[in-house]
């Protein structure tokens, strides 16, 4: 699907100060980099680089006064790539030194000033001067906001947000329809996704984090129909509730002192006792019948939830059948405290989940990030492949671009065609990783072509109060 196909129109609201809007750049179908040679791939982004940033340049504040204090002005070069990165782990946590706290329901008409400097749009003041009075949660504040934008077709998701400071990332109809294109392509070229799949996924159906919304529209585009997709855990996982959960950031005063001595140990003690217990008990009832009719499954979430799920199995001595071309797929990374390691717990999915033939069905896992409209699968191998359409590397400490076929620095991307047109997705992370660019010397051994994430080289190197865990969702 490409991008002029799927694009919706939009009504973008100017006032009289607007500068006048550039060209969108030229598209391509996301698609067509797979087939494209390592010199054509490379012209193509480079050029829609540029492009986008002339376009960003031109109608996004933020990033005009981030770049343009760097020396870059409207026009980039090649050299000028490094300084075009943001980091991921600030730019949509901005808010909070914006506002002075990290809750921006107190202060909404800020709040909505600040979106709309990070947006490639020209937001009229009088829109945002509507948000006036203080919401009582966050899930409020970001539903007035979706409604006040509903013209632009506005979505607001969220990164787990487990420290207490959740990325709040927006999306419009096209940034979103791209996401669901490029999860859509790497869930059928990586794990063989087809629309006679039955996908169980170990995660609430009503929540704003990115990941698992965008999982589940994906998996409906690959032609599954809504009596095949299923959530396991029952209840919905608004990011307030996430927040308190967590135990890590409480408000002030009275209500803090509610959310830290009342609503903190009796949402843990529901999450262990009944909503656990309860999204092992709705996986099982749906992966019985599966086994049973032969369906092919997608069993997806996070280690933990899985891992709950095959100790069930494991302690009563009982494994899970499933069809051929089952795949267990894995996310969100791990709970700081939880007793075993990775390894050890796909070890134990290995164990509980098997093909008919009596082999341990695939477990392979989807490293992305809220504020990409993107994910690298795992390969047969355990190595993590980037789509074609994304120009990743690695950068130094001091932003450096680092040279040769495998490197190890922070994942930097730039995602010129499949990110949308509300912000630039050119982005440093917070995640240290080896990277193979996959020429001559460092081709996957799975044999797929291009860039790729080396297995259990991803490393999270932010501070501990800012890494987030869609684990404890």
């Amino acid at each position: 699907m490409s991008r002029g196909s799927t694009r919706s129109r939009l009504h973008i609201l100017r006032h009289h100060h607007a500068p006048a809007p550039v060209a969108r750049p030229h598209t391509r179908a996301l698609a067509d980099f797979w087939n494209m040679s390592s010199e054509e791939r490379w012209t193509s982004l480079l050029a829609g680089i540029l492009e986008r940033h002339t376009y960003h340049y031109q109608l996004n504040k933020a990033y005009r006064n981030t770049v343009a204090a760097r020396g870059v002005g409207s026009h980039a070069t090649p050299d000028d790539l490094p300084r075009l990165l943001r980091p991921t782990a600030q730019t949509f946590k901005s808010y909070i030194d914006a506002l002075g706290t990290p809750f921006p329901q107190d202060d909404p008409r800020g709040f909505v000033e600040w979106l709309a400097d990070q947006l490639s749009l020209d937001v009229s003041r009088e829109r945002w001067e509507r948000f006036r009075s203080p919401y009582r949660s966050l899930e409020k504040l970001l539903r007035a906001i979706e409604h006040e934008f509903r013209d632009l077709g506005l979505e607001m998701l969220t990164s787990s947000g487990t420290s207490g400071r959740a990325s709040i990332i927006p999306r419009d109809v096209t940034s979103t329809e791209l996401t669901v294109e490029s999860f859509y392509l790497a869930f059928q070229r990586y794990f063989g996704m087809r629309a006679d799949h039955r996908a169980i996924f170990m995660m609430p159906r009503h929540t704003r984090i990115a990941m698992a919304r965008m999982a589940r529209f994906s998996v409906e585009r690959v032609g599954l129909t809504p009596d095949r997709v299923h959530f396991t855990i029952p209840f919905p996982a608004y990011p307030d509730q996430v927040r308190i959960r967590a135990g890590r950031t409480f408000r002030m005063g009275l209500r803090g002192a509610l959310e830290r001595f009342l609503w903190h140990p009796t949402m843990r003690f529901l999450q262990e006792k009944l909503v656990d217990p309860r999204a092992v008990e709705k996986a099982l009832t749906l992966l019985i019948p599966a086994a049973a009719h032969g369906e092919r499954v997608l069993l997806f979430g996070s280690l933990t939830h899985l891992h709950a799920l095959a100790l069930h199995l494991l302690d009563r001595g009982q494994r899970m059948r499933l069809a051929p071309g089952s795949l267990v797929g894995t996310g969100g990374g791990m709970k700081e405290t939880y007793p075993v390691g990775p390894e050890e717990i796909r070890r134990d999915l290995q164990e509980a989940f098997l093909s008919t033939d009596g082999s341990p069905l695939p477990v392979r896992d989807v490293y992305g990030m809220a504020e990409a409209n993107w994910a690298a699968m795992q390969c047969a191998e355990g190595n993590y492949h980037v789509p074609p359409w994304v120009h990743v590397v690695t950068v130094d400490d001091d932003g450096r671009f680092l040279s040769g076929i495998r490197t190890t620095g922070l994942l930097a991307f730039f995602d010129p065609f499949g990110g949308g047109d509300l912000f630039p997705a050119f982005f440093r992370s917070a995640d240290r990783v080896t990277l193979l660019t996959g020429q001559e010397g460092s081709r996957c051994p799975c044999g797929e072509a291009g860039a790729y994430l080396e297995r259990a080289s991803i490393r999270r190197v932010d501070l501990v109060g800012e890494a987030g865990c869609a684990a404890q969702v």
